[in-house]
C-alpha cells in the first residue's frame, strides 16, 4: 500500500467525528463486532455512540475505534467489504492466531497494521 494511501487512512481516522466513524463501522462490519473491538459489554452501545448527538465514548474506547477504523478501511480499500470483514474475524496467522478484532481491542496497533497492510500488498508470509 503506497505511503500516500496509508496516510490518508490515517488522517481520516484521526480527523473524522466520532460519531460518523461509528456510524461508518456500524453499516460496514456491523454493531457486534463495534462492539467488540472497542471492548465494551453493552451491546447498545455502538448505536449509541452512531448518533449525532449521542454520548462520545471513553478516550480508550475512541482509540479502539479509530485504530479498528484504519485497519477496516485498510482492507476494505483494496479488497471490499467482505474480504475486510472475513479478515477481521478470522484466526490470523501473522498474529499468532488470535483474531484481528481483538488485537484491536487490545490496541495491538502494530501487529495489527502490520498485518492488515502485508495482506493487502500480497506479502502474508506469517
Amino acid at each position: 500500500m503506497e505511503a500516500t494511501i496509508r496516510n490518508g487512512i490515517h488522517f481520516d481516522a484521526t480527523r473524522m467525528n466520532i460519531h460518523d466513524l461509528v456510524r461508518e463501522l456500524n453499516g460496514n462490519v456491523g454493531a457486534s463486532v463495534v462492539q467488540t473491538m472497542a471492548g465494551v459489554k453493552d451491546r447498545t452501545s455502538p448505536f449509541k455512540w452512531a448518533k449525532p448527538d449521542g454520548p462520545e465514548p471513553r478516550p480508550e474506547v475512541e482509540a479502539r475505534l479509530r485504530l479498528g477504523y484504519r485497519v477496516w478501511r485498510t482492507l476494505e480499500m483494496v479488497e471490499g467489504k467482505h474480504v475486510a470483514l472475513a479478515w477481521l474475524m478470522g484466526a490470523n496467522p501473522r498474529l499468532g492466531e488470535e483474531l484481528p478484532v481483538l488485537c484491536i481491542q487490545q490496541q495491538r496497533s502494530r501487529a495489527v497494521i502490520g498485518a492488515a497492510e502485508a495482506f493487502v500488498n500480497d506479502s502474508y508470509t506469517a
